[in-house]
């Protein structure tokens, strides 16, 4: 009973006390897992090959799994670990196209986030190269195959070398290169269309070659060797010795990488090494993605990727 004055007197009567509100208990919001941060596992793979689409960047390697650095956020994740013997990559805007050893041909959908593989003949592939309506893709014993709507075809006959590097046009033409110094012009004579050498003058393994006309190239390979092609095959003077592995037009420069960090421009009859990248790691592609030119480089547990950005270079991995 409560006491309550009034006035000058005094009333007895009950206050009814609120009954007290009982506090809710916490409700017990689950700690979120952390996403396992898979970047570093990228630099543990023996790299190959990368290439660039919309959004992303992409490397693959010969025995390991493959990466995808994010433009937006970046950062690199291994997307995938399954092992793979994958040795060269081309992309489009969404997809991503690899190839290696057994004739396997990998496709992967940036868009649908989908991987999956193909196998296209019985023998390994070194090289591919995308075109508007499908891909070229060369490798062992003089192997050619060519993609379109309906599939995959064997695209040469004849052709005994091992063909380590290619490069094709809207149009219908391609160049490629391989062993014993051969090269290849895909022609048209008469009705016909096929496979014309043309003599190098060298016989060291021709191991890439770019190029943005059928009229005009640049071919690399073992020992130091440069070649330029403007009507006839002509030696530049590379002032290095290594094995030259891949190599990428970006406006008038072609990038040639190799063994030992070597990486050179090229720039009509004149050579020069990029004194900004710096490795010992054997450098095993080079891609532009606009202005920006990408190395990939691995040797033994240790990988690397470069970006070159006018005279700015980033760096991620243990080469």
């Amino acid at each position: 009973m409560v006491v309550i004055a009034i006035g000058a007197g005094a009333a007895a009567g009950v206050v009814t006390r609120p009954t007290p509100s009982v506090e809710p208990s916490a409700t017990q919001v689950p700690t979120p897992t952390p996403v396992p941060d898979t970047g570093p596992l990228v630099f543990k793979q023996p790299l190959t090959a990368g290439c660039a689409t919309d959004d992303a960047v992409w490397v693959v390697s010969d025995g390991g799994g493959i990466g995808r650095f994010d433009r937006l956020l970046q950062r690199w994740e291994l997307v995938d670990s399954t092992l793979r013997s994958l040795v060269a990559a081309a992309c489009d805007a969404d997809t991503v196209t690899a190839v290696g050893a057994f004739g396997r041909v990998v496709f992967i959908d940036d868009l649908a986030k989908t991987i999956h593989a193909d196998d296209i003949g019985l023998f390994n592939a070194y090289a591919l190269s995308l075109l508007p309506d499908g891909a070229l893709v060369v490798g062992s014993d003089g192997s050619v195959q060519r993609q379109s709507a309906v599939g995959w075809d064997k695209y040469a006959e004849g052709i005994a070398e091992d063909l380590y590097g290619v490069v094709g046009f809207a149009g219908g033409s391609a160049w490629m290169v391989g062993a014993a110094g051969v090269t290849y012009r895909l022609e048209k004579a008469g009705g016909d269309v096929g496979w014309k050498p043309y003599d190098t003058g060298t016989t060291v393994s021709l191991r890439t070659i770019a190029a943005t006309s059928p009229t005009e190239a640049i071919a690399a390979g073992d020992d130091g060797v440069i070649l330029r092609f403007d009507g006839n095959w002509r030696p530049l003077e590379s002032g290095v010795k290594q094995e030259l592995r891949a190599s990428a037009r970006v406006g008038a420069i072609t990038y040639v990488v190799g063994d030992g960090g070597t990486a050179l421009a090229v720039e009509g009859n004149t050579v020069r090494p990029i004194a900004n990248i710096s490795t010992t790691c054997a450098l095993r592609a080079v891609f532009a993605n606009g202005n920006e030119v990408w190395f990939v480089g691995s040797e033994g547990t240790l990988a690397g990727v470069w970006r070159k950005s006018g005279d700015r270079v980033d760096h991620w991995g243990t080469c």
